[in-house]
């Protein structure tokens, strides 16, 4: 009887015809909430430097900045153990409803803060505060979100589906791009330092709510709801995840390289580069990061796309090894005119983007189900965590001590170069069953 036997096609997939997008909605709306509010703090950087530690230098207060900003990213693998033991042991849908909680009220905290100027240190010290939180939920609200929606995909459309979860966050982020381009643009620099600023974190609270009520209606992957029932003796995930598989854990992290170093430096720290370093106005700035983030957003969905087509493998090597080739260069012409570091910024969005669309469906395909979330947030964690939280620190210190405003590529290139190599050694799982 068809109806009964349980391939994964056949269990994975619900009758409803419109259920995988209501899946994919869900995941896409608290992914682009968490987004949004690290994109809104990658763009007021200059602007919240100034409000939390304003007897501090520019250089010195963007240091602090990035610093809180890298902090919040220590708690991700906290987050990762937490989320994950939840996700693998209890539920998905529990699991990313915490998540989404987690980062929606700190979100809205951070709208009504006092600055330096009204309450002193404790300024900055509830700006660290909030940023923990908000870097414990981001442990398990991405890999969380991309597990999801591929366990619930066919085979032959999860690098598609996969890289609508990538999508939403760049729709986060092209929102608070545009949200912090339209304050920017109707508010002058007095009302935005005075008040402005707080607008955009405000506004989050909207799609948290939206985020929370949609994931209420989603149910657990079938796949996953019968492997718990057959594995109810395996109380600790972690436990089989670090006995059997952590040699994967240490590959995600050097495959990810790209992602962790790439991603930061394109999404947040250009921005903040091009008004504190090139000094462009904020409005120019971040009308070019908006533009990045379509083109990427584009490649995306292509790349996404073709990954089912011709395999992750192809898409993942050439992505990592145009960076190896064209990131200095590109990043040379953030210096030229406005068109060519509009170029730039598109360009290098674009490569990031052809990387990133077929990493969900390959991670998801890398970890046994008993073990993926907790394998994957932990992993993409510890990643984010060393690399990508310190990636806008690492690469502003690198100007200062080189006097060389291109030498943050050199650092992207190289790591890229160590991510290539151990790609070469993937085992391209996509035409195959998730087991």
């Amino acid at each position: 009887m068809a109806e009964t036997t349980l391939t994964y096609n056949s269990a994975l997939v619900p009758k409803e015809e419109n259920y995988i997008k209501r899946v994919i909605v869900s995941c896409m709306i608290g992914n682009a909430l968490e987004w949004y509010d690290f994109a809104l703090y990658g763009y007021f950087a200059t602007t919240i430097g100034q409000l939390f530690f304003p007897q501090f230098s520019l250089f010195a207060s963007l240091m602090a900045t990035y610093g809180i900003f890298a902090a919040g990213f220590v708690m991700r693998p906290l987050g990762g153990v937490i989320f994950g033991h939840i996700g693998d042991k209890i539920s998905r849908k529990t699991a990313l409803l915490w998540s989404i909680y987690l980062m929606a009220f700190p979100t809205t905290l951070l709208g009504l803060l006092p600055t330096y100027d009204q309450v002193g240190w404790f300024a900055p010290l509830c700006l660290t505060l909030i940023r923990l939180v908000q870097g414990l939920s981001m442990g398990g609200e991405f890999t969380g979100s991309m597990i999801f929606v591929v366990e619930h995909a066919e085979k032959g459309k999860r690098g598609l589906y996969g890289s609508w979860v990538v999508f939403s966050l760049l729709l986060g982020i092209l929102i608070g791009s545009a949200v912090a381009t339209g304050i920017c643009y109707a508010l002058s620099e007095e009302q935005l330092m005075t008040w402005g600023w707080r607008i955009p974190f405000l506004l989050s609270i909207i799609g948290a709510f939206t985020g929370i009520v949609m994931r209420r209606t989603v149910r657990e992957p079938k796949q996953f709801s019968q492997a718990k029932e057959l594995h109810k003796e395996h109380s600790t995930p972690l436990v089989i995840l670090f006995r059997k598989y952590s040699r994967l854990i240490g590959y995600v992290i050097l495959i990810e390289f790209a992602l962790s170093i790439g991603f930061f430096l394109i999404t947040t720290f250009i921005n903040g580069f091009l008004t504190a370093f090139l000094h462009f106005d904020k409005v120019s700035s971040l009308m070019n990061t908006t533009y990045s983030m379509v083109a990427m957003g584009i490649a995306i969905l292509i790349s996404g796309w073709l990954s089912d087509k011709i395999g992750r493998k192809p898409l993942l090597l050439f992505s990592t090894l145009c960076f190896v080739v064209f990131s200095y260069p590109l990043f040379q012409a953030l210096e030229g005119s406005p068109a060519s570091a509009l170029f730039a910024q598109v360009c290098l969005a674009i490569i990031m983007g052809i990387f990133f669309a077929p990493l969900p469906a390959t991670l998801v395909e890398l970890f046994p189900i008993n073990v993926r979330y907790s394998g994957l947030s932990i992993a993409h964690s510890i990643s984010m965590t060393i690399f990508g939280g310190s990636a806008p620190l690492i690469a502003t210190l690198l100007i200062q001590h080189t006097d060389n405003n291109a030498s943050p590529a050199l650092y992207l290139s190289g790591m890229c170069l160590i991510s290539s190599v151990f790609l070469l050694f993937l085992k391209d799982k996509y035409k195959s069953e998730l087991t």
